[in-house]
């Protein structure tokens, strides 16, 4: 017993050595892949939000040319993510096959799965362990959450006592219907034809229930967030970055959504 046990913690360090030096070749090249990712990221989700705001011949081959700039740095970091989640970045390869639709929607999954921390769970690493010693981690982080950042605070565009909200508009329109908060997809199975959706933040598991909401609140994002990008894909009426809906609305009551001043208002029985 005493030889096997020997033998598992031999093999439990090779492993361990092996992820330091495969998180420490990432480290060295980091510097240079950020710098080069960061400016075609930031290009290809401003060509992104252009496209949906008028849907031309021009913008589309714009996005298609944005997004395809960033292959090449998103292909080094899929060498260093499991494959599970570097799937949608090779899938990336065949853009030119797929429709605008389903690009955007594949180009924001495969960022989506490039956050660091998931990617170090999957690979069976601590976030403690890294964190510090990592400081790639915390500026690829930062970098893919920038989509994530509330807008500026702004005066309150509506002080009757039914206001509970306001944000950036993502997607403008408006809806009236029941509040339906969802925290995780656990909750997904609670939404109803004509609910409007209030929730922290959207991930790409959302699209299964876009066909049955009227209007979308987030706490969290921008213009071109994941939440805003989908919103304008299905045309919802959309307002981001409330930073406090989730609290202020209560689930299950009617509420109104103005996703052109970017208000959310209660309506009073």
């Amino acid at each position: 017993m005493a030889d096997d046990a020997m033998v598992f913690l031999c093999s439990k360090n090779n492993r361990q050595r092996k992820r330091m030096v495969i998180f420490n070749k990432i480290r060295i090249a980091y510097g240079e892949q950020l710098h080069k990712f960061k400016p075609l990221l930031q290009e290809a989700y401003q060509s992104i939000y252009k496209y949906q705001l008028k849907r031309t011949t021009e913008n589309e081959l714009q996005m298609r040319t944005a997004i395809d700039a960033t292959r090449e740095p998103l292909a080094f970091f899929a060498n260093h993510m499991p494959y599970s989640k570097a799937r949608y970045i090779y899938a990336l390869s065949r853009l030119d096959e797929m429709k605008p639709f389903d690009l955007i929607m594949c180009f924001d999954q495969a960022i989506f799965e490039m956050h660091v921390w998931e990617t170090l769970s999957e690979l069976g690493i601590k976030r403690g362990q890294w964190a510090k010693n990592n400081p790639w981690s915390k500026e690829l982080r930062a970098l893919l959450d920038e989509r994530q950042a509330t807008s500026q605070d702004r005066d309150n565009p509506n002080d009757a006592e039914e206001f509970l909200a306001s944000g950036m508009t993502a997607c403008r329109g408006s809806a009236q219907g029941r509040a339906c908060i969802v925290s995780e997809n656990a909750h997904f199975q609670k939404v109803k034809k004509g609910d409007i959706l209030v929730t922290p933040m959207t991930t790409p598991d959302f699209i299964v229930i876009a066909h049955l909401i009227s209007g979308m609140i987030t706490d969290r994002g921008g213009v071109v967030c994941h939440a805003a990008i989908l919103a304008r894909e299905f045309n919802i009426p959309c307002v981001v970055g409330c930073k406090t809906a989730t609290t202020t609305i209560t689930d299950g009551e009617l509420i109104r959504l103005d996703a052109t001043a970017g208000i959310v208002l209660g309506v009073i029985q």
